[in-house]
This record gives structure tokens, C-alpha cells and sequence, in this order.
């Protein structure tokens, strides 16, 4: 800080000798203007007094013009009628004097205003410089609450303005950090019930069998084939878990593939024949063959595999699926639509949220798939809806942008 003043000391100082200088030189100009007029005028005299006396020599014009003594001139020029006021060279000489005290007084009051207004600048300056490094410091200690927006022009109020833009940012980014915080925290939470329940059947299972060494081989195979289900749950919650994970990091890489849309229904059928049998549901596709869109053709088998099960496990036995495809030139629509029980407005708000089970959703439902199949969607630019009324079923429509 002494440093930049000495600076500032030093530029004032610089800026004040600049304007003396020029100031002096004024001064020099008006002085040999004053000069050139007095020769001038003298000039004028020995002119006329050449003309008058022609006998008079230039070497007694000379002693004349060079005589320095001094004597009482108002005096003698009374003689001749003329006094002090009336006196052209004396009248010079004193506009010659008043010129130079003007000046010489003019560039004292301009070098103290000057001087003044400087100090006030810098100072002014000092003050927003000094405001900007605390809110730095208020930054650093992570306090985002402050404000210093400026509408000044100045380069300070252009950078303080800036600061201010980072810290809205900054701001931001903190509270959704918090935000994320609270959701990992969430998420951990809900995973760590997700992986209890069943954790908890296979060690209550597991002791049942290692209690009763004569357990009926029936009632053994019984509580295996119990633990091999849960174990198997355990391992679609934690796959579905990694894969929700790299979204959430938003580390998946996403190919563009040119994806043929009754191509991939036919592969995601083949994925969910069992189910399909299982539950006596049957699938129809309407719609031109030759219908495509731009995506990852691998993620969006799972996304749409995920919704056509959801529908499957909640269709009426011997329920029929419509599915539909339409396009035009802004995107291209898959229409899904199921004949079950359909769902009610709290299920239909929050159908789309991580482990949300619905009330109609089976045990074994982990509440996971939708969400996974909404990240993918929307990961290709595409955009998804539902739409369902109690026990006259539910209509998922999905867009995909051209």
C-alpha cells in the first residue's frame, strides 16, 4: 500500500512539474512578446528621430539607447506632458508584470487543484480497491451473502461487477453443493434400506438353516431358492445403483446412433418375453417401420425396456399394450399405453423420483427403473410424460427432438 501511494505521490508530482513547465513556457512567450513590442516601440522613436535630426549619428543613438543611468524619469517626462499612466514602455512594463503574476498565480491555484482533485480520485480509488480485497477475504471464508454491484463505468466498477458475478456464482455453486450433499445423503440412505430388507432375510434364512441341521430337505431347498431371489434383487439394486451413479457423475459417454424404432421395440420385446408370459400380457406395435431417431442405441433398450415392464407388471391379466409410433419434423413419438389399474395423483407426481414405490408396486419392486429410463431419455435429447387415471391405466409418451 506505501509503495502504490509513493507511486501516486510520484505521478501527482510528475503531472504538477509537466503543467509548470508548460506554464513557464507561456510565460517566456508572453515576455518576448512583450520584448518585440518595447523594440518595436524604440524602433518606431529612432525612426523618427533619423528623420527629424539627420545629423544625428548611429553611434550617439547608441550611447543614447545604452546609457544606464538612472534618474528621475516621471519627473522629466512631466516636462514633455506626459506622465506615468500616460508612458507606453511603462505602461508595457506593468501589463508585462500583471501577465506574469496572473500566470505565476494561475499555476498555483491549477497545481493545488490539480493536486487536490488527484487525492480525491486516488483516494475514492483506495476506498474501492480496499472494499473489493475485504469481500475477497469475505469469499475466501466462503461468505457469499455480501453485495457490491456497481453501475459505474470505471475499470473498478467494471472489475467489481465482475466479483460480483463470480460470487453470484459462487454462491450457486454452494448451495447446490449443499443440495447435492443433502441427495447423496439421501440416496445413501435410501440404498442402505434398499440392501437392509433383504440382507436381513438371508441372515434370518441362513440361521434357520444352521439352527435346524435336521431340517426336511424340502423346507432347505425352500429357504435356498429364498436366498438365491434376494441375492439376485441385491444384485439388480447395486448394478441399477452403479449405472444411476455415472449419471449422477455424468460420466456415461452416449453414442449418436441412427436407431431404427420397431427395431428396438422387437429387441426390448425379446427382453421381456418371460415377463410378458408370465403375466398373460400381449404388445402391439402401430406404426411406420421406417421411423428413426438419433441416440445411444444400448441405453435406450434399457430406458424403454424399463417402461414397457413397468406396464407388463401392472396390466390386468390378458391386458393388451398399444404401443405407437409416430414422427414428424420436430421430433420423433413413442406412445406406451397400458390397460391396468392405472395409478393416483401422488403415485403420478412422483412416479419419476429414485426409489419411489408406488402403491400398487410389487414387493420386489426396487423403485428405480423409471428414473434410470427418465436420465436416459432426456440424455438424448429426448423428453418423457406420463399420463394415468385409477383403474382405466397409464399412458407414457415419449418425444425424442430432431
Amino acid at each position: 500500500m506505501k509503495n502504490e501511494r509513493f507511486k501516486i505521490i510520484s505521478f501527482c508530482f510528475f503531472c504538477c512539474l509537466i503543467f509548470s513547465c508548460i506554464s513557464f513556457l507561456i510565460t517566456r512567450i508572453s515576455y518576448n512578446n512583450y520584448k518585440n513590442s518595447v523594440n518595436s516601440y524604440i524602433y518606431s522613436l529612432i525612426e523618427i528621430l533619423k528623420k527629424d535630426y539627420p545629423d544625428i549619428t548611429d553611434i550617439e543613438l547608441i550611447k543614447i539607447l545604452n546609457n544606464d543611468k538612472k534618474g528621475n524619469y516621471n519627473e522629466n517626462l512631466k516636462k514633455y506632458g506626459i506622465t506615468y499612466n500616460d508612458s507606453i514602455l511603462l505602461k508595457l512594463d506593468n501589463d508585462y508584470h500583471n501577465s506574469l503574476k496572473i500566470n505565476i498565480s494561475f499555476i498555483i491555484l491549477v497545481n493545488i487543484i490539480f493536486i487536490i482533485l488527484f487525492f480525491i480520485y486516488f483516494s475514492k480509488k483506495e476506498k474501492q480497491i480496499n472494499k473489493i480485497t475485504n469481500y475477497m477475504k469475505e469469499i475466501n471464508y466462503k461468505n457469499y451473502q455480501l453485495s457490491i454491484e456497481d453501475n459505474g463505468e470505471g475499470s473498478l466498477s467494471i472489475l467489481q461487477n465482475e466479483v460480483y458475478k463470480t460470487t453470484i456464482m459462487l454462491r450457486e455453486e454452494s448451495e447446490n453443493l449443499k443440495k447435492e450433499k443433502i441427495a447423496l445423503k439421501d440416496s445413501i440412505s435410501d440404498i442402505s434400506h434398499q440392501l437392509k430388507t433383504p440382507l436381513t432375510s438371508i441372515l434370518i434364512m441362513l440361521d434357520n438353516i444352521l439352527d435346524n441341521p435336521n431340517m426336511d430337505d424340502e423346507t432347505k431347498i425352500d429357504f435356498i431358492n429364498n436366498v438365491h431371489h434376494q441375492v439376485e434383487n441385491i444384485n439388480f439394486l447395486i448394478v441399477s445403483l452403479l449405472k444411476i451413479s455415472r449419471f449422477d457423475a455424468d460420466v456415461v459417454e452416449f453414442k449418436t446412433d441412427l436407431i431404427m424404432v420397431s427395431k428396438l421395440l422387437n429387441e426390448v420385446l425379446k427382453n421381456v418375453e418371460i415377463l410378458k408370459e408370465i403375466n398373460n400380457v400381449k404388445i402391439k406395435i402401430n406404426g411406420k417401420k421406417n421411423i428413426y431417431f438419433k441416440g445411444d442405441y444400448h441405453w435406450e433398450l434399457e430406458a424403454l425396456a424399463n417402461i414397457i415392464k413397468n406396464a407388463i407388471e401392472h396390466s390386468r391379466k390378458n391386458g393388451i399394450i398399444h404401443i405407437l409410433i409416430e414422427s414428424n419434423s420436430i421430433y420423433t413419438k413413442i406412445i406406451i399405453k397400458d390397460e391396468g389399474e392405472g395409478m393416483s395423483e401422488k403415485d403420478l407426481k412422483n412416479i419419476f423420483k429414485r426409489f419411489y414405490k408406488g402403491e400398487s408396486s410389487t414387493n420386489d419392486s426396487i423403485g428405480i427403473g423409471l428414473s434410470l429410463a427418465k436420465k436416459i431419455i432426456e440424455k438424448d435429447n429426448g423428453l418423457i410424460k406420463v399420463d394415468s387415471k385409477l383403474n382405466e391405466g397409464t399412458t407414457f409418451e415419449i418425444r425424442y427432438m430432431k
